[in-house]
């Protein structure tokens, strides 16, 4: 159920013509979302805390996993799995949204919450 949480954020995006995305970094990747929290386009909400867990909340439900930076990949892990799903994180220069890049093409788009 929470590669399904997963899948249905990632499938959720819709790009637009202006944007500049580039691929971040590892480092960049860790700056980016270590103790941060995005809020995705469909409204859920995801936090990444130092030390490597993460939750993703979309208002019904939570779903706690784990998320590390692999090389230049943003890769994270839901239980009760045990494999772990690699993704580019690329920023968009314009509004700074973040935008995971998975290998079927998959996205989801997110930004850090105002206030």
């Amino acid at each position: 159920m929470r590669r399904l949480v997963v899948a249905l954020a990632l499938g959720l995006a819709s790009p637009a013509l202006a944007e500049q995305w580039q691929a971040l970094t590892g480092a960049e990747i860790a700056e980016a979302l270590t103790g941060r929290e995005l809020e995705y386009e469909n409204g859920a909400r995801q936090s990444f805390r130092d030390g490597g867990t993460t939750t993703y909340g979309d208002g019904t439900a939570t779903s706690d996993g784990r998320w590390r930076v692999e090389g230049d990949s943003y890769c994270s892990n839901w239980p009760p799995t045990d494999s772990w799903s690699c993704y580019e994180l690329q920023r968009d220069s314009e509004s700074g949204r973040l935008r995971f890049f998975g290998a079927s093409e998959n996205m989801a788009v997110g930004r850090y919450p105002e206030g």
